[in-house]
């Protein structure tokens, strides 16, 4: 039985099969072209293994319950010793969001502060575990996506330094003869221009940020798309100051998504002396295609594990390779790291 056929017959995925297969719970055949091939003993014993997983039953004992290093009813006295802390834990968080919100406390900054709920005092190990409790649902966003607030900084300098450069400038000009006598009203008139200037560099800024924008956001409860391709520059930038893109973000439900599919892209960069291409980026190029036949594709800088989990979480159908699987899976090195070992030191041509 082929890996098609697995997949459609037991409601799975791919990568879950593969990840089985790493992790040493199934051993499927293996034919002359490397296509795998299940027999029917393998199907059964996934059917075990995705039964002791919905119940949340870890790996390791999956493994020992299969090699027969320990027998089913042992697991399951751990595990339910296991669900019962868990239980304790949640009801703890329970309370203490009830406590939270009887004493309508308007901010979460306050009972850091104060280590207390109203007058009941509280432990900042327990406060963390609310808190890290509410963290699982964060938006995980892949692509560009503009940081108004970093302009904002950006701007805000410039109009600070402005004064002292209109000092400057004005200086420079007597030095040079252009102005006659140093007044008041020669520095307000070229700090004028000079915040002129600013805010029509800022403006063309801005625009050209908005413009290159792309980019997918992926919360608990849908997926939502950017492509200011799309859009106006003055609609788009409108809409970013406002900080209402909403209207124009394309949205889907995790259902409508078939699978994503993740690839390298190797790029460089110009730091380094006497070349140009010194250092190299290795960025996951992540490739979501929806059951409606379109595909979008987003370059990840920043955090790309952090997109992996959320797929892996949902159960998204991942098409990549063992390498990106096996970086996204440790956690020792950073995605650099990983791949420069592959490509520099043992010498993979990239």
């Amino acid at each position: 039985m082929q890996i098609k056929e697995v997949q459609e017959k037991l409601k799975i995925s791919s990568y879950t099969l593969r990840y089985y297969e790493k992790m040493g719970l199934i051993q499927p055949y293996r034919d002359e072209n490397g296509y795998r091939n299940y027999s029917e003993e393998d199907v059964h014993k996934i059917e075990r293994i995705m039964f002791l997983r919905d119940i949340n039953v870890p790996i390791e004992d999956i493994k020992d319950i299969l090699n027969n290093k320990v027998t089913f009813q042992d697991v399951l006295e751990n595990h339910i010793e296991k669900v019962n802390t868990e239980i304790e834990s949640l009801q703890y968080i329970k309370n203490m969001c009830e406590d939270l919100k009887e004493k309508n406390i308007p901010l979460l900054d306050q009972v850091i502060e104060d280590n207390q709920i109203g007058d009941k005092k509280v432990k900042k190990r327990d406060l963390k575990k609310v808190f890290d409790y509410f963290k699982k649902d964060q938006t995980v966003i892949i692509g560009t996506k503009f940081d108004l607030n970093m302009y904002f900084r950006t701007f805000i300098c410039a109009l600070i330094t402005a004064p002292v450069l209109a000092f400057a400038v004005t200086k420079y000009l007597q030095m040079v003869h252009i102005l006659e006598m140093e007044t008041v009203m020669n520095h307000i008139f070229i700090y004028i221009i000079l915040m002129i200037l600013v805010i029509l560099l800022s403006m063309v800024s801005i625009s050209y940020m908005c413009s290159r924008q792309n980019y997918i956001e992926l919360t608990d409860n849908k997926i939502s798309i950017l492509d200011a391709k799309k859009v106006s520059h003055l609609k788009l930038s409108y809409l970013v100051l406002k900080r209402d893109l909403t209207t124009i973000m394309e949205n889907y439900n995790w259902e409508d998504l078939e699978y994503v599919e993740i690839k390298l892209v190797i790029q460089y960069g110009g730091i380094g002396m006497g070349t140009s291409k010194t250092m190299y980026y290795y960025l996951p190029n992540y490739i979501f295609h929806f059951k409606n036949s379109s595909s979008k594709s987003f370059l990840e800088w920043n955090n790309p594990k952090a997109a992996y989990q959320i797929l892996r979480n949902k159960n998204i159908e991942i098409v990549t390779s063992d390498e990106i699987l096996d970086c996204f899976e440790q956690k020792e090195l950073s995605v650099y790291d990983f791949f420069e070992n592959i490509y520099h030191k043992n010498g993979k041509n990239r």
